[in-house]
């Protein structure tokens, strides 16, 4: 016990004395914000968007540079910032992220990127062979027991909470998509997972700054948390994995085919599988939709005119619904869609953060300011999706912002960054759009 307590404190002390040297800005950086000398800006902690925009207001370019422990950061702002950050090819969103999730390179190698957990080897198969329009094809019908057992439980509910209701659906209709129908099919199963993953949320604390991540008893329900997720989703992945190996494919029932058994035949490993996440945004949709009844009415319409438009005759609605193609999904419901972009814009509003992975300064627009190699690069969303100049009364929910007489997303240089923007835009929004709407 004691030797452990000795072990703790002096790793904690190398993390100190660490943290108290901090690598110089260069001169042409952004104007640096002063911190304290270990934690450097200890407001970013607590009001991240304080900061940013106070930050922001003390700037000459609007851009700025602080500290997090020893880590060099730069706020980028404005339009010029915006491009940089979502354009620049040198900025990587995996290494970023290993900063505010400590547990990142639990489940990823980003140094090699050869292995399939790298970043650019899961873009490079989400862009050329799951999110094509037949590997889409597939997610209304894989989705449909779990919207039939939702659908269920609320009716039988009568009063819900879209929160724990949404929460427990994308868990469930997430590992039907992949293709893990044991937890797909067991609300037991999804909610055990779904809270698994909500235990790992928040995992970043000021604590960090000093106390090495893996010593920080902070972290240890987050510990048990992923533990306790990998050995049940490596159970089953490795169950399948035998399964496919002894069926041969000329017996395979090609209807039960999905992105888990692709990724299954090519070889991903349980870490790889394990990145995936569920979007949130559908329980606030219902929430709005709910409180307003003009909005509601015309979602209802949109959807009865499309079931209308591509009902044979006779046919049931749910046969309707079941049987429409993944460009009816994505082009048939504008107004469905501009509910979902405009709860994006409100809900998701967090400080998203890249690293500069080159050997070279990145500059940013024609400021002369500049992002050193190695330096972390955040970019407040809050900037432009509160912007009033962009999106009048911007607190307000108003799904027409979206729709094509007003665009208001586009009066502005990636107006909307709910999911991302540039190079840096979200793959999965396919995905998400798909079941989203199905739901």
């Amino acid at each position: 016990m004691i030797h452990g307590l000795y072990f703790f404190a002096l790793a904690c002390l190398m993390k100190l004395l660490r943290a108290l040297w901090k690598r110089p800005f260069p001169t042409n950086a952004p104007k640096l914000v002063s911190g304290y000398p270990v934690v450097g800006a200890l407001q970013f902690f607590f009001t991240q968007k304080e900061f940013c925009r106070s930050s922001k207001a003390n700037s000459p370019t609007g851009n700025y540079s602080y500290y997090l422990g020893q880590h060099q950061i730069i706020g980028l702002c404005g339009t010029q910032g915006r491009k940089t950050f979502f354009e620049s090819r040198e900025l990587d969103l995996g290494q970023g992220a290993s900063l505010l999730v400590p547990f990142a390179n639990v489940v990823e190698d980003p140094e090699d990127p050869s292995v399939d957990t790298h970043t650019s080897h899961l873009h490079h198969i989400f862009r050329t062979q799951l999110l094509r329009t037949q590997s889409l094809q597939f997610v209304p019908a894989a989705i449909e027991k779990c919207i039939t057992a939702a659908l269920k439980r609320i009716t039988d509910k009568g009063l819900i909470d879209p929160f724990e209701e949404m929460t427990l659906f994308y868990a469930q209709s997430t590992m039907a998509v992949m293709g893990v129908s044991e937890v797909a099919l067991s609300p037991e199963l999804s909610s055990k997972v779904s809270k698994l993953l909500g235990a790992m949320e928040g995992t970043f604390h000021a604590s960090d700054m000093v106390v090495p991540w893996f010593l920080n008893p902070l972290h240890i329900p987050t510990l048990i948390s992923l533990g306790r997720l990998w050995v049940m989703l490596w159970h089953i992945i490795s169950k399948q994995r035998k399964l496919g190996q002894q069926q041969q494919p000329s017996k395979r029932d090609p209807t039960k085919e999905n992105m888990f058994q692709d990724m299954i035949e090519q070889g991903w490993s349980t870490r790889a599988i394990f990145k995936a996440n569920s979007p949130t945004v559908a329980s606030w949709i219902l929430m709005w939709l709910t409180t307003d009844p003009q909005w509601m009415a015309r979602v209802r319409q949109e959807i009865e005119q499309v079931i209308a438009k591509h009902r044979e005759k006779g046919e049931p609605t749910e046969d309707v619904l079941r049987s429409l193609h993944v460009n009816t999904w994505e082009h048939e419901f504008p107004l469905l869609r501009a509910c979902m972009l405009e709860a994006i814009r409100l809900v998701v509003t967090l400080v998203l953060i890249r690293k500069n992975i080159s050997a070279v300064d990145i500059p940013i627009g024609d400021t002369g300011e500049v992002i050193p190699p190695g330096t972390y690069v955040t970019y407040d969303a809050h900037e432009v999706t509160r912007d009033p100049n962009v999106y009048p009364d911007p607190q307000r929910w108003d799904p027409g912002r979206f729709l094509s007489d007003r665009e208001e997303h586009l009066k502005e240089v990636m107006a909307f960054t709910g999911f991302g923007g540039g190079r840096q835009k979200c793959r999965e929004f396919s995905i998400y759009s798909d079941s989203d709407n199905s739901g």
